[in-house]
């Protein structure tokens, strides 16, 4: 479970933004907060609001790029290839590396990893967990100096096969190493990102071949209200899926009639390519990383979709989401808490990305918040304007 993120020059993002999901002292939807050690209460989303070229997706692709860079295919560069370095534009410093660092819980236990890096090197790494009372470190990097608690001579030995341009959490995945096996599978198992454009059917296609979440996936789609009674996934997965639509006819008789998913409206088509992602957060446990959540669905849909996250009843596994949108339908105090609440601002001076809470104003609970944004009291929105 994410507890914290940050990052710094990256893309728009200058100085240090930092996402906390740590609960505020706030009373309001309590029952829907996360105990990953019995102790420490931790937020089920977080949504980031902003205007366009704000920034905001910048900050999520950062989270994105970080997982990236540990278990995606950044992971597998080879020793004489550059790294995804893209730092902030304007700035009069052009050595000054990216920076990203998280903290989770993994199992109950509580980790920090992060590291800093340019177009050519991994310049410092670090891990610690804390399995007891006390934070320990696991191992820290400076450039291709290391340091490590455990196993020293074996770590070592892994660390003369890590190069420069690699991450140590990587090479020492790649051979077994147990010090850090938690802390990677956190970053491939857990973190679940899903970028705008995306329409990837495959995900739930395997959700419904799951005969525990086949009716699930197809209650979802009931509340969804799209028609559709049953879904058809071919063996042959080169073949099309068909959604099933139960029909009508004028002498009173129920007619079924299949229809490829291909066919159905583009609304149906992406909220049929996430549940599928939500289903298996919310059965396994897991982070969903998603960028402009209301593309393309109604907002009843992308309100149902956060409503689902923030139930402890259909979220009993303590699955998070953080995503970005322009919904104003989701400022509402009766669905989120004000510190799930965040906005990306472009200081107009200096163009860079500045990240802040709605917890950093004074609001009241009653306060109709979307009406505030909308009306600037918060920042975060386009300036429109005519000359005169």
């Amino acid at each position: 479970m994410l507890y914290q993120f940050s990052v710094e020059n990256y893309k728009s993002i200058h100085n240090k933004a930092v996402l906390e999901m740590d609960s505020a002292p706030d009373k309001s939807h309590e029952d829907c907060l996360i105990y990953p050690d019995g102790k420490q209460a931790i937020l089920p989303a977080a949504v980031i609001y902003g205007a366009n070229s704000a920034g905001k997706s910048n900050f999520l692709e950062a989270l994105m790029l970080m997982r990236d860079m540990v278990a995606g295919e950044e992971a597998k560069k080879l020793t004489d290839e550059t790294l995804p370095y893209e730092p902030f534009a304007f700035s009069d410093d052009p050595a000054k590396p990216t920076s990203f660092e998280v903290i989770f819980y993994y199992h109950g236990v509580k980790y920090s990893y992060g590291f800093s890096y340019n177009r050519d090197e991994i310049l410092s790494e670090y891990l610690y967990h804390k399995p007891n009372k006390r934070e320990a470190l696991v191992f820290s990097r400076d450039g291709q100096e290391y340091k490590f608690m455990k196993n020293i001579s074996e770590q070592k030995t892994l660390a003369g096969r890590t190069p420069k341009n690699r991450l140590y959490l990587v090479t020492s995945n790649e051979w077994n190493n147990k010090e850090t096996a938690e802390a990677f599978r956190w970053f491939s198992q857990s973190l679940v990102p899903l970028e705008p454009g995306t329409v990837d059917f495959d995900e739930t296609a395997r959700e419904l071949e799951n005969t525990k979440l086949r009716d699930k996936v197809l209650k979802e789609m009931l509340v969804a209200d799209l028609g559709i009674t049953d879904i058809v996934i071919p063996k042959d997965r080169g073949s099309q899926i068909q959604t099933i639509h139960s029909v009508k006819t004028k002498d009173g008789q129920i007619k079924t009639y299949p229809l490829y998913l291909s066919q159905e409206s583009k609304g149906t088509q992406r909220y049929f390519s996430r549940i599928g992602y939500w289903l298996k957060v919310l059965d396994q446990g897991g982070v969903l990383l998603v960028d402009e959540l209301e593309a393309s669905m109604h907002p009843l849909l992308t309100r149902h979709l956060v409503e689902i996250i923030m139930d402890k009843e259909t979220n009993p596994n303590g699955a998070q989401l953080i995503f970005t949108t322009h919904d104003v339908g989701l400022l509402d105090q009766k669905l989120l808490r004000r510190d799930q609440i965040w906005f990306a601002e472009k200081n107009p001076d200096t163009a860079e990305t500045e990240l802040f809470a709605l917890t950093d104003f004074s609001v009241r609970k009653d306060e109709n918040i979307a009406r505030g944004y909308l009306q600037g009291r918060y920042g975060a929105i386009p300036f429109i304007g005519m000359e005169a």
